[in-house]
């Protein structure tokens, strides 16, 4: 222990004495800060310059003119509301062509067009409801830049969400104005013959049912004679029958052999399909190493068309005229990715985006694995259950023809039956009919104020409040769990975890690893190890100290509990250094470069700014392996609050990557110093690494 802090003590004072020395180790506590310190600052409210964005708002729609005879064109309320919008830069240009041609040109990041049947379908619900075209068109232009395009989008979907809400108040204000002219119509009337009339002609209909069913109990007669008379006829038809039956359970067992026919062939190409789909996805990684491999692009578009054979053999099964909703289902996938694969090979042919390709790829093996499959197989299933349901009917038909005369005599037995069902009817609707008309009675003896009263207090209302109330049904209140001051606050763990570890990096850049055993000849290797790791352990615990305290006083994340939140770095920052410190120890250049390519894949992979559920597959397989996940969920728990024991579970995950850096550091590095030292030694006779 003695020679370890000798070391220490060594490389502390051969610093201090020395200016420029001093003054490196200083940039090197400050500089990963202001890595962490500018992009926090960066997103600390990302949507700020959002006004410069442009859409442009243009219209087709004239208006109507109401029955009172004034016109309205609820476009003009609409553009009044964006131009008081500063969050986007709205843009009025004078028509609908111009603002579409701005987005194809660029100057313009969308354009919101208001149809011709935009106001019209406000005031006419049943209208709207049947109408096949949009009240507006978003035109979109992805191509300018990515980010944009999702605010965009995010602009015009609040502005869909205000206008069905206006909408909605419309609608229901209309309904009950209706509502109110009626009740008032009725309070000028103020007549009480009129609903008694109307019950007095609900009465007359029940009186027609029971004459109706009078009628009914009178005709029965013949209608038992002419059961009758159909019995002679079908024994005429039954031998004819018997044939037809026999024909129909030779058809039904040559469909059964198609089926699982059809059934062999698609699961074959299937299986096909899948092993193309990888192939080609193997041969796409490829490229994007080396994308001026024309024997690589040359390979690639043979598989590709190799999958659209494939897919074009697999949409000749399904005929196109099928009743089944699965059949079409199937061929509507197949027929997309047919699409997809086209675009693909057309991206490769051309050598164009490998990401695009590979991203339309993906796709096509999301429709693969979760519909193609499971809608053919459906298919399949639908049609070999349809046969068995229809061969025992088939079976069946040739006993049920025995069975008609019984059947028919069934039937006579029913319609006398039913002649007593329909008396029991006709009794309860004469009792119905009889209330009526003592209802009706008391109508006659009140007065009439006292009869319409009633109907009047339910029609009125206040049109403007209802109208609030229904389109505010959804209204959706939010309570936050877990406060965070901003959403660059919310980014505080994942870049302040990254300046850390870039930290880290700069250290091993700038500091030697060994130490010079001339002033310590009878060191052993773990006492120079130790030794020259506190010197690095102190600069990166002031690397933390800089990072959470910047965080916290410079940017005012506002952490619920700081000290927590400091642990976690000095925490992170202890193992981060100890791990890189092992690395470029045991393995020199080789290890630095190991370094950047985990912080790179960490960077991507480790959860900090999108979920992990949404990143490729790969990453959900290999981030628990990498120490990135775990230091910024610890951040996070002193920044936004703990719960119960988790931040310790997460700093004891993390002290497992300290004990594999002191396994490297100590025991893996031993036999590899020999293969270290010489590719070190050849490196430096390069004179130029």
């Amino acid at each position: 222990m003695k020679t370890i802090l000798s070391i220490f003590k060594n490389d502390v004072l051969s610093i201090g004495r020395r200016f420029f020395a001093l003054a490196i180790m200083l940039a090197l506590c400050v500089l990963p800060a202001l890595y962490a310190w500018v992009n926090i600052y960066a997103n600390s409210n990302p949507y700020t310059n959002t006004g410069n964005i442009r859409i442009a708002a243009a219209s087709r729609d004239e208006g109507i003119v109401l029955d009172d005879g004034s016109r309205v064109n609820m476009t003009d309320e609409v553009f009044e509301d964006l131009k008081a919008n500063e969050k986007i830069g709205w843009q009025f240009p004078d028509t609908p062509e111009e603002a579409i041609e701005g987005v194809r040109s660029g100057k313009y990041y969308g354009a919101v067009i208001f149809e011709d049947n935009f106001t019209y379908d406000m005031y006419h619900i049943d209208h709207a409801i049947s109408d096949s075209k949009a009240p507006m068109t978003f035109y979109e232009n992805t191509k300018r830049n990515a980010v944009a395009a999702k605010i965009t989008e995010t602009a015009v979907s609040t502005l869909k969400e205000n206008i069905t809400t206006e909408y909605l108040e419309n609608v229901f204000g209309v309904v009950f104005d209706d509502a109110n002219s009626t009740a008032d119509r009725i309070d000028e009337i103020r007549d009480a013959n009129t609903i008694e009339e109307q019950l007095q002609g609900l009465r007359d209909t029940l009186d027609a049912y029971d004459r109706a069913i009078s009628s009914f109990n009178s005709n029965s007669d013949s209608t038992r004679s002419g059961i009758r008379k159909a019995e002679t006829r079908l024994a005429q038809a039954r031998t004819q029958g018997r044939a037809s039956v026999k024909n129909a359970k030779r058809d039904l067992a040559r469909a059964q052999k198609t089926v699982s026919e059809l059934r062999t062939a698609i699961h074959s190409r299937t299986d096909k399909l899948k092993k193309e789909l990888k192939e080609l996805s193997s041969l796409i990684d490829r490229i994007k190493s080396n994308p001026l491999d024309k024997a690589l692009r040359k390979d690639a578009v043979k598989h590709a068309n190799s999958i659209l054979n494939i897919l074009e053999e697999l949409r000749s099964l399904i005929p196109d005229d099928s009743k089944l909703a699965v059949a079409g289902a199937a061929a509507d996938t197949i027929d997309n990715m047919i699409d997809s694969i086209k675009n693909i090979r057309d991206i490769i042919e051309t050598s164009g985006d490998t990401n695009a390709a590979q991203l339309l790829l993906d796709k096509m093996n999301e429709f693969e694995h979760s519909t193609l499959v499971t809608g053919l197989d459906a298919m399949l299933d639908t049609m070999d259950r349809v046969i068995k349901q229809m061969s025992p009917l088939v079976a069946s038909v040739s006993e049920a023809l025995d069975d008609v005369d019984p059947v028919l005599d069934s039937a006579d037995k029913t319609v006398a039956n039913l002649d007593g069902s329909m008396d029991t009817l006709q009794k309860q609707l004469r009792t119905a009919s009889d209330k009526l008309g003592d209802v009706i009675k008391e109508l006659k003896n009140a007065g009439d104020d006292e009869k319409i009263q009633m109907v009047i207090d339910l029609l009125n209302g206040d049109p403007e409040l209802y109208s609030k109330f229904f389109s505010a049904l959804v209204d959706v209140q939010v309570e936050e769990v877990w406060h965070i001051a901003s959403y660059g606050a919310a980014m505080t763990p994942f870049y302040s975890v990254l300046a850390l570890w870039v930290g880290g990096v700069m250290l091993v850049s700038l500091l030697k690893t060994h130490v010079d055993r001339k002033k310590f000849p009878g060191a052993t290797d773990t006492q120079c190890y130790f030794g020259r790791f506190l010197l690095f352990c102190l600069v990166g615990q002031l690397q933390a100290a800089v990072i959470v305290l910047g965080d916290i006083y410079l940017l005012d994340c506002a952490p619920v509990h700081p000290v927590m939140m400091w642990l976690a770095a000095a925490v992170a920052s202890f193992v981060f250094v100890l791990l890189i410190y092992s690395l470029t120890l045991s393995f020199g250049d080789i290890g630095k470069a190991v370094v950047v390519v985990v912080m790179v894949l960490q960077i991507s992979g480790s959860s900090g700014s999108y979920p992990i559920e949404i990143l490729p597959e790969i990453y959900g397989k290999i981030y628990r392996f990498f120490p990135f996940p775990y230091a910024i969920n610890a951040i996070r728990e002193g920044l936004c609050g703990m719960y119960k024991n988790d931040i310790f579970i997460y700093l004891a995950q993390l002290m497992l990557f300290a004990v594999l850096a002191l396994a490297i550091g100590l025991f893996i590095r031993k036999p590899f110093m020999g293969i270290n030292d010489f590719v070190s030694e050849k490196i430096e006779e390069s004179e130029v690494l």
